[in-house]
């Protein structure tokens, strides 16, 4: 499927990594809790390191009823984007996806130097709620149903969870 046909427009307000001026756009749709967005997170960053040529972008995509916190924790790392960190809490959460209850955020947010007030009320206010919500409908729109699920240019990737294949897959949808 193409993604022209779907809606999968890069917001400025997105947390771009990787090379930002590259046109070569990866974009995965993830849950903080599955341990197989962790294992695809795993791979973005081997991809990001070993290719020049490419924009990559997480949408949260928390499936509330696998995994209880991870609309929360989609949100954390909002908040600590707020602060200039969301790389920071999104790869905290990554590297540590089993217990990630609020007291772990709290203390991810300390280890981060986080403004811990800012990000205790802006949490409990759950001021980017809509935003996280926002990212789900896009997913639900443009055939997301389990997490991750990967977008490359115009094609989304529906093969095994493997590194070799969505290398390949990345490699094959790169513009000119």
């Amino acid at each position: 499927m193409l993604l022209s046909d779907y809606s999968l427009n890069i917001r400025n307000e997105e947390y771009p990594k990787g090379n930002l001026s590259s046109q070569n756009i990866l974009i995965e749709y993830g849950d903080y809790e599955c341990p197989y967005s962790r294992l695809g997170y795993r791979y973005v960053q081997k991809f990001l390191k070993e290719e020049a040529d490419l924009k990559f972008i997480f949408r949260h995509f928390p499936i509330k009823k696998k995994h209880p916190h991870a609309e929360m924790c989609a949100e954390a790392a909002l908040c600590a984007g707020d602060q200039g960190k969301f790389w920071e809490m999104h790869d905290l959460m990554f590297a540590d996806n089993q217990n990630l209850s609020r007291e772990r955020l709290e203390e991810f947010a300390q280890e981060l130097d986080l403004d811990r007030r800012k990000f205790h009320v802006d949490l409990d206010s759950h001021i980017f709620l809509s935003w996280v919500q926002q990212d789900f409908r896009s997913g639900v729109k443009n055939g997301v149903n389990d997490t991750p699920t990967f977008f490359m240019n115009e094609t989304k990737y529906e093969g095994k969870l493997a590194y070799k294949e969505l290398l390949a897959f990345i490699t094959n949808h790169k513009l000119s």
